[in-house]
């Protein structure tokens, strides 16, 4: 991995791609997280360990700012521990964009009273920017809360619930949006597969103070959109001399990482994204952000018949 970082740095190689395992976003400054149920298989930090040898004296010439790209159905927890605790944090820059569904969240309450118990994707955090420290994490609804989302957006019965707002609307649709908030709204089949039955506002499960992260809807159209609104600009501001892509292609349609298990064994998707939006993000990284060094990670996935050409970058 050193090796292939020296000859970006260096310029005898103007990208590389990293076959690194195991994976290791999940394992912190001190390998588990405090407060966590697990590392999720990771053992040590490649990309984090990456990117603080890149901003070592021995490359201080040549790279003076790093930015991790994170692509995972999963939260990179571990990587934003240790960009948080860098000696130097002002010149890293952490993105990960990630699935996320957690009703114990303060974003909102969004499932209460419509679950028998309240469930969490794992590992449940990534729900809020730090940019203080350069972190911006743009969590997406899974595609199992696709109806939910849906339902919120067109009765207009988001509001902001703690989380990062990034829509502006005007004053005519935030009447609109009053007004559509006073009727009954349909709720939704619980994970224990209930069916659905009408609520009204101010009763429980009522979807008044939906996270604000469902304003990008779900799936690939969500992603996309998180891409070029929220990641781009981003690094265009940040301005890196390396930027290291943490891909987890767990996030690919039919993986069992962004899988929600059932009892029965039964699954419900998270996420669709195709080799394609893989390829789409590395040239919109490589050309969008005036052609930086790149170095890409391979972690997951879980499937095998995910892996086929999901990196596409011998035209970058």
């Amino acid at each position: 991995m050193h090796n292939h970082e020296y000859r970006v740095l260096s310029g005898r190689s103007r990208n590389a791609f990293c076959i690194v395992r195991p994976p290791g976003h999940h394992a912190g400054v001190n390998g588990l997280l405090e407060n966590s149920d697990s590392c999720g298989f990771c053992i040590f930090n490649n990309v984090a360990i990456g990117a603080l040898h890149a901003l070592s004296e021995r490359h201080q010439v040549r790279c003076q700012k790093v930015a991790i790209v994170d692509i995972d159905a999963h939260h990179g927890n571990g990587t934003e521990e240790i960009v948080r605790r860098a000696h130097d944090s002002a010149r890293l820059f952490f993105f990960s964009i990630h699935l996320y569904d957690n009703p114990n969240s303060t974003m909102g309450k969004y499932t209460k009273g419509l679950v028998g118990k309240e469930w969490s994707f794992y590992p449940g955090t990534g729900d809020k920017d730090d940019m203080a420290h350069n972190i911006i994490n743009v969590p997406l609804a899974p595609l199992w809360r696709e109806r939910e989302v849906s339902t919120a957006n067109s009765n207009g019965t988001l509001v902001s619930a703690g989380g990062n707002v990034h829509n502006t609307r005007n004053r005519a649709k935030k009447e609109a949006a009053a007004a559509n908030a006073k009727k009954d709204v349909e709720s939704f089949a619980s994970e224990s597969d209930q069916s659905s039955k009408r609520i009204s506002p101010g009763k429980s499960g009522v979807l008044s103070d939906v996270p604000s992260h469902y304003l990008f809807g779900t799936g690939r159209k969500a992603y996309r959109r998180a891409i070029r609104t929220r990641l781009l600009p981003s690094l265009r501001a940040f301005n890196p001399d390396l930027i290291l892509i943490s891909a987890g292609f767990d996030a690919c349609v039919g993986d069992v990482g962004n899988a929600k298990h059932m009892a029965g064994g039964k699954e419900m998707a998270g996420i669709d994204l195709d080799p394609e939006d893989y390829a789409w993000t590395t040239r919109k990284v490589c050309k969008d952000v005036n052609h930086r060094f790149i170095l890409s990670f391979l972690r997951e996935p879980y499937y095998v018949n995910s892996l086929p050409f999901v990196f596409d970058i011998e035209d970058n």
